[in-house]
């Protein structure tokens, strides 16, 4: 017998499925058979279709939860930067980023991913470099060199040295050239199997103490990351795939950290018992670079106890010590994923004499995530008057200074978007005063 409970009940139910619905989830969201899938990719390729493409790959791997749907997002990619090329994938990832808060977060780790699979023995370096863009800190541009240099198991002072001077044929400018010789540093370390003393000589090879910095930073970066305890790092297994002719990419789970199946890092790469390590045992010509990535590991350490890292950074020598606070400040952007508010509440810990470097960490990172000075402008609005808020202005500046090298006309009228007691600061970190206001520069310490 149907009583009206259970009529009401079918009818819901069918409506339910009308609308495409059911149990509370949308069936149009639901994952494709594998066939049906790839019809529909293969379809959007074509089409150059990135915003199916985007909506593809989420719906294929939403129902994964952490390390395997990071799997089946890297594996999706991969393909498509196989197929579709780079610039298709990275217009892709964008629209997966829109979708996926925790891929916006992870973004630089798929674009890395992506120009890894784009540049493959036999094609042009300067093609495949310039056809990536700086989206998610121009991780493309740094995957593309080291596919290449960990590509046929040599490397030599003249393949290093010029390297970046070919690609700047097909990408001049002084932003392609840091992401450049920045990729070269991960690059080295991973071809010397993560021997940092090794890859930071390496980077030596260069002639300007510029290009060195660039890679000593990316050799820094490739260490922390790689040897994270909480990181999954697929860059390694995608190479060694490579290398051994897979024609698809593989399911990588266990392949976390560094392990490329060479045999262990002939250097430890994190000291349980130095929190300040490896820049504790670092030459002084490397001190520099490796603050500025110190961040990380402190808070790995720390179990992202930012006052406990802070207090970490005090350790440091003196006149490093307000570069492993801008450290703390890149991650403090990356960790909450451009939270204004929550970016504020973790740089404002420490010593005050160093937290503008914190403050100035995010506002670059939100620069150099985006590309958006605008983005960087709105986070400094934010921060309370005082030191803080003027150095996150001159980091505005500075930024600008990054992205409009050649045009003072976009760089004043940047900075003239910025509060009016803030317009100063963004110019004279944007080169476009011939003096320092009063007060400037805030120097590291200083009370």
């Amino acid at each position: 017998m149907i009583t009206l409970r259970s009529a009401a009940t079918v009818i819901g139910i069918s409506v339910a499925v009308t609308l495409g619905w059911i149990f509370g989830r949308p069936l149009l969201d639901r994952p494709l058979a594998a066939q049906e899938a790839e019809a529909r990719i293969a379809a959007a390729t074509q089409a150059g279709d990135s915003v199916a493409l985007g909506r593809l790959a989420h719906r294929q791997c939403q129902d994964r939860q952490g390390t395997d749907r990071q799997q089946c997002y890297e594996q999706y990619f991969l393909a498509l930067a196989g197929t579709g090329g780079v610039r298709l994938s990275l217009a892709s990832l964008s629209v997966l980023a829109d979708l996926d808060r925790v891929v916006r977060a992870e973004g630089h780790v798929y674009t890395h991913i992506i120009g890894i699979r784009a540049w493959q023995p036999g094609l042009d370096i300067g093609t495949v470099f310039a056809a990536c863009t700086g989206l998610f800190q121009s991780g493309c541009y740094h995957g593309v060199i080291q596919s290449y240099l960990t590509s046929d198991g040599g490397l030599d002072s003249t393949k290093v040295v010029w390297l970046c001077d070919i690609v700047a044929r097909q990408t001049p400018g002084y932003l392609a050239r840091f992401q450049c010789v920045h990729g070269m540093g991960h690059g080295l370390e991973m071809a010397l199997n993560w021997d940092l003393p090794r890859a930071l000589s390496s980077c030596d090879w260069l002639p300007s103490l510029w290009d060195r910095e660039a890679c000593y930073g990316g050799a820094f970066m490739e260490n922390a990351v790689a040897s994270s305890p909480r990181a999954h790092h697929p860059a390694a297994q995608i190479i060694a795939n490579r290398d051994a002719g897979s024609a698809e990419p593989e399911d990588q789970t266990g392949h976390d950290g560094h392990d490329v199946g060479a045999g262990p890092p002939p250097f430890k790469m994190r000291d349980s018992a130095d929190a300040l390590y490896p820049c504790s045992i670092m030459a002084e010509q490397y001190l520099q670079s490796c603050f500025q990535l110190q961040g990380g590991i402190l808070l790995d350490r720390t179990g992202q106890d930012w006052v406990a890292a802070a207090a970490e950074c005090d350790k440091a020598p003196a006149h490093v010590r307000h570069l492993c606070y801008l450290s703390l400040g890149t991650n403090a952007s990356g960790f909450t994923v451009q939270d204004t508010k929550r970016a504020i509440r973790y740089c404002s810990v420490g010593d005050p004499g160093y937290q503008p470097w914190c403050f100035l960490g995010v506002a670059k990172n939100y620069v150099d995530v985006t590309g958006r000075a605008e983005d960087g402008i709105e986070f400094c609005r934010e921060i309370p008057e005082g030191r803080n808020r003027r150095q996150c202005w001159v980091a505005i500046g500075e930024e600008l200074l990054v992205l409009y090298t050649g045009d003072s006309e976009a760089r004043e009228r940047f900075c003239r978007t910025a509060p009016e007691n803030g317009r100063e600061d963004c110019r004279y970190g944007a080169g476009l005063l011939a003096a320092a206001p009063e007060g400037l520069p805030i120097l590291p310490g200083a009370p």
